[in-house]
């Protein structure tokens, strides 16, 4: 069975199994996800602080837009800090790293996999072409793409800049912008706030905990 014709139960099923979160799975593909069910992102700062300094992790304030999804993402073994006990927040994601999130969050991959591991049962699963390397960077448009075959999401139809939600429209593929639109319509992709997507940008350490935050979240 490929990734796509996956439904969204299925994935949070394995996201039960992953990282041990007590959710309530939708019955198809298009349940909404937003800072609202992010778990994460609605922790108390008090609860989030004594988190971090649980993890030994110094290089993040409580206070942070990203600290909440930060400690969900650690604590449910996905992104550990790195070496030097810090997590590093706004250090660019590589391919090898930010896929193996995802594969392990899907149960595409087992979470004592190594980025490597993990990789090729993405790209066996049908998640990532097989060109892609663990040693090069993981733009925010390859992670969309990623998340619309996982979900099984399909495209909206965008034909001009007024149906898309972000202001860089030209610098979007036509099948790539009616996938943003369907993600931004699921609140998983928000945007900056000029309003950009950014498509070639590198995802950060801090932007896949968010995301992560708003898939496990989902109840």
């Amino acid at each position: 069975m490929t990734i796509r014709k996956w439904t969204a139960a299925m994935m949070l099923a394995a996201v039960l199994a992953t990282a041990g979160t007590a959710v309530a799975a939708p019955t198809v593909p298009g349940a909404v996800y937003s800072d609202q069910q992010a778990t994460g992102s609605n922790k108390p700062v008090a609860q989030v602080q004594q988190e971090l300094e649980k993890a030994g992790i110094q290089d993040v304030k409580p206070t942070d837009w990203f600290a909440g999804s930060i400690t969900v993402i650690v604590q449910a073994g996905l992104l550990p800090p790195k070496a030097d006990g810090q997590f590093h927040p706004e250090e660019e994601l590589n391919a090898g790293d930010g896929i193996a999130v995802f594969a392990k969050v899907l149960g595409v991959a087992a979470k004592n996999d190594t980025p490597e591991q993990a990789l090729a049962k993405a790209q066996e699963a049908g998640l990532v072409g097989t060109g892609v390397t663990v040693d090069r960077d993981l733009s925010r448009v390859e992670v969309a793409r990623l998340l619309g075959k996982a979900l099984g999401i399909e495209p909206r139809v965008v034909l001009s800049p007024v149906d898309y939600p972000f202001a860089d429209f030209e610098q979007m593929d036509p099948v790539d912008a009616g996938l943003m639109k369907a993600l931004y319509d699921l609140g998983i992709f928000k945007g900056y706030e000029d309003r950009t997507f950014r498509p070639n940008g590198i995802l950060t350490r801090a932007e896949i905990a968010l995301l992560v935050d708003r898939i496990l979240g989902a109840r």
